[in-house]
Parts: C-alpha cells; structure tokens; sequence
C-alpha cells in the first residue's frame, strides 16, 4: 500500500455507506489542507526556517529540494514565507471545490474514481446534479487494505507514516470517533495525541508538525466554534 498522506486522510474521510464525507465541507478543507502540508513538510519539499537563518525569517515555511506529488506543488508557491497558520488558511480557503484543497480533493477523487477505488454516483432532479456520493469501486482492496492498517496503528503499531498522519489530522478535526465509531472513545482520542505529535516523524519534520497542528487548532476554532457560536 502506497499512499500520501492527503490520499489516506480523504479515503478515511468518506463513509463508505452513504458516499460522502463524515466531516462538513469546512472542516473537511481544513484537514485537507493539513495532509498536503504535511506531506510537502515530509517530502521535504518545505521546511520551516529556524532561528538565525540567513535569507529566511523563523517560523516561516521555505521551499528546499525534496520531490513532491505533482497535485501538490501548486500550493508552494503560494504558502512560501507564511507561517503555518496562514498558509493553512490558505490552502484552506472556504473549502469549496476553487479553494486549493478542494482542487486537490477533486484530483484524488478523479484519480480514485480512474483506478477503481471509488465510484462516482450523482443523485439528479430534474436533469441536474444536487448531490454527488463517492461509494467503493471494484478495486476494494486498497482501501481494505489501509483501513486494516488504520486499525493496527490505532492499537499501536507505528511506522506507518501517511496513515499515522491521516490519523492524527482526523484526530485534529475531531474526527476519529466519527471514522471508528466501534472502537472505544477515550482509546481514540488517546491514541490521537500521541499520532498528532507526530512521534513517526524525523526530529526537523515533527518540529514543523508541531507548527501545523497548533496551526490546524487554531483554523479549527475560527471554522467550526466561531460560527456555532455566531447562531446561537
């Protein structure tokens, strides 16, 4: 099984039974842009600058020379010299299918729905489209595969960096229970600090996972407290 991270989180994401995602469209941006991030910090494809270097601010993230996922490097250009709260925003936008994680979703779906892995169906009324379902394709195996996978690492096994990852950004978005609703809560949400802090990680990368999960919490505030709070 070989997946990115943003690949993993996405097909966690879904319900396999209705064929939409267990998160809003906000928050679901939100994680989504956590994965690409996260995975162009892993791939060394951007790093954040620390204290005392020459040409970059710390803090900052800074392009350096790992190769990436072709799907994700559109975004560096556009979060170089951010720090990580602004560029999650960024790549965030509204998380709609223009924002550039949604661009990114739109592309892993495609690409699933082309190699089997889903299926796209479209619910009609009158001619139009009002909703659009992602059920599993013929090639289950894949995604059998990295839910198994999931659960060896909920229980404690490592190791496994795209799924520790997808993991632990669901556990950001408060979102595992939602993904494993049979597994006990409290184990959930324990096992997801330890997956946030990014222990799977090398020493550089999991200080700049470090930025982007208190980056993630803080996004996470302004999308899903704020508003809540606006309504009542």
């Amino acid at each position: 099984m070989d997946l990115t991270i943003p690949e993993a989180l996405l097909l966690l994401a879904l319900d396999d039974e209705r064929g939409t995602a267990i998160l809003d469209d906000g928050t679901l941006g939100t994680a989504m842009a956590a994965a690409a991030i996260a995975q162009l910090l892993v791939d060394g494809r951007l790093r954040v600058a620390g204290e005392g270097e020459p040409g970059a601010k710390p803090g900052r993230l800074v392009p350096a020379a790992g190769a990436t996922d072709p799907r994700l490097e559109p975004i560096v250009e556009r979060i170089v010299g951010r720090t990580p709260t602004p560029a999650l925003q960024i790549v965030a936008g509204f998380g709609g299918p223009g924002s550039p994680s949604g661009k990114v979703r739109r592309q892993l779906l495609d690409d699933f729905a082309e190699l089997g892995v889903l299926a796209r169906q479209q619910d009609r009324f009158l001619g139009l489209v009002w909703r659009e379902r992602w059920e599993r394709g013929d090639r289950r195996e894949l995604e059998d595969a990295l839910r198994a996978r999931a659960r060896e690492v909920l229980a404690g096994a490592d190791d496994d960096e795209p799924v520790d990852a997808a993991l632990g950004i669901l556990h950001g978005a408060d979102a595992l229970p939602k993904a494993f609703p049979d597994l006990p809560e409290d184990e959930l949400r324990a096992r997801g600090e330890e997956l946030a802090a990014g222990s799977w990680a090398s020493a550089e990368v999991r200080r700049s996972l470090a930025s982007l999960q208190s980056a993630m919490t803080a996004v996470m505030v302004t999308t899903v407290i704020m508003p809540a709070a606006t309504s009542s």
